[in-house]
């Protein structure tokens, strides 16, 4: 028990240094800088880099991704409530949550227009970071590894998965550095929201479309309506 949750913490750790190496230099402007490209690669990065851990932590573990919930089982299903989880907040937030609280003027929206630099064509390399680094990779960390593997150590105890939910919702939010409430709501809500799919329909299919569908609509309506 000791020897598989020191295995867990240490996948876990291994995690989130490999999140930060694959982004920082790029955020400190090396490499084409975080914008075009440069953002393509952080995705392909995060997903070469941190998926093999991953596998190295289950293997260790002696379990599998199907047993995390990696899986095409009722993946239509799956798919529309994740679409219709991401649309649902993507209306809430921009219809009442982002124009009540400033707008084009909040950080986030300001450092998306940056990001993109009013470019439709960068959207497309972002495409590849919300999606594959956000909503997969993240995905199979956050949720899958994180809630998964956990529970798994201690015989799938309901106790214990509800629990690590907690913490993942907790360490999602965290991970994304909120710098006030405002951001820490709007992190708590969806992180909270992929928790929910992953332990209503036991995969990771939902939150994975619901995680990759919101980051491609919050690029593209931020670019329609602020730019």
């Amino acid at each position: 028990m000791i020897k598989n949750l020191a295995i867990w913490f240490s996948i876990i750790i291994g995690g989130i240094i490999l999140f930060i190496i694959t982004q920082i230099p790029f955020q400190m402007g090396l490499f084409g800088g975080y914008e075009g490209f440069g953002l393509t690669i952080i995705g392909l990065l995060q997903a070469l880099l941190v998926i093999p851990l991953l596998y190295i932590g289950l293997r260790s573990l002696k379990m599998s991704f199907r047993k995390i919930g990696v899986t095409t089982q009722n993946w239509k299903r799956d798919s529309l409530l994740g679409a219709a989880v991401a649309i649902g907040w993507a209306i809430v937030q921009f219809i009442w949550i982002i124009p009540s609280t400033g707008g084009a003027s909040r950080d986030d929206i300001s450092e998306i227009l940056v990001m993109l630099d009013t470019n439709w064509v960068n959207i497309l390399w972002y495409l590849p970071l919300g999606i594959i680094g956000g909503g997969i990779v993240e995905e199979l960390y956050n949720r899958g590894f994180f809630i998964g593997a956990l529970a798994g150590i201690f015989n799938d105890s309901k106790v214990v998965l509800y629990i690590a939910a907690a913490f993942s919702i907790l360490f999602f939010a965290a991970g994304h550095l909120p710098g006030d409430l405002v951001e820490w709501i709007d992190l708590l809500v969806p992180s909270t929201a992929y928790t929910v799919l992953y332990l209503y329909t036991k995969r990771l299919t939902a939150s994975m479309v619901a995680h990759g569908l919101w980051n491609t609509l919050v690029v593209i309506i931020v670019t329609i309506i602020y730019s």
